[in-house]
């Protein structure tokens, strides 16, 4: 009753299900499925130590989703990596219709361009962000230096105008006497 309970929360689009369902065809070949659905798209991660055969881990899948027909999903999106890499190897996008061959779109990356991102790219980004960031830190601490010194100026000019008529009133008498003499 559990199991047919799961297979209709599969059906209904229920990502955990899906998952559950991959994994328990995937595991025994030593790949671990992670599964998100978004606005009629079923994203699929599939990891691994050693890649699978391309065709083989795309017919798997796909059989699978086919039998289930989650009605919420519309079309997929798989991914495969390595354990410890940060992005996929490669990636494949399908319909869920069974005549759906000829929509297969396939996505073949290399070591220097990772699920259309481009590593160096990537790393010059962030560089470049940092660097940004780094400059707006310099421009607002030299402005916040600025109102201080301005503050500074204020005060000294405040304190010397208040010293001055006192500095001023304590050399008159002195003035005065010198005159007179």
């Amino acid at each position: 009753m559990v199991q047919y309970r799961f297979i209709e929360l599969a059906k209904q689009g229920n990502s955990k299900s899906i998952a559950t369902l991959l994994n328990g065809t995937l595991h025994p070949q030593g790949i671990n499925a992670k599964v998100s659905a978004v606005n009629g798209w079923l994203h699929i991660l599939l990891e691994s130590e050693e890649l699978p055969e391309r065709s083989y881990i795309v017919d798997i899948v796909r059989h699978l989703l086919i039998e289930l027909a989650p009605e919420s999903i519309k079309r997929v999106k798989l991914l495969i990596k390595r354990y410890g890499d940060d992005y996929a190897t490669w990636g494949q996008e399908f319909d869920l219709k069974l005549n759906s061959s000829s929509n297969l779109i396939w996505h073949n990356f290399d070591d220097n361009q990772q699920y259309g991102f481009d590593s160096e790219q990537k790393i010059n980004n962030i560089k470049n962000r940092s660097w940004n960031h780094l400059i707006m830190s310099q421009i607002t601490l030299g402005i916040v230096v600025v109102i201080l010194l301005m503050a500074v100026v204020v005060f000294i000019t405040k304190m010397s105008v208040k010293r001055s008529p006192q500095t001023v009133n304590s050399f008159i008498p002195i003035l005065y006497e010198t005159a007179q003499n």
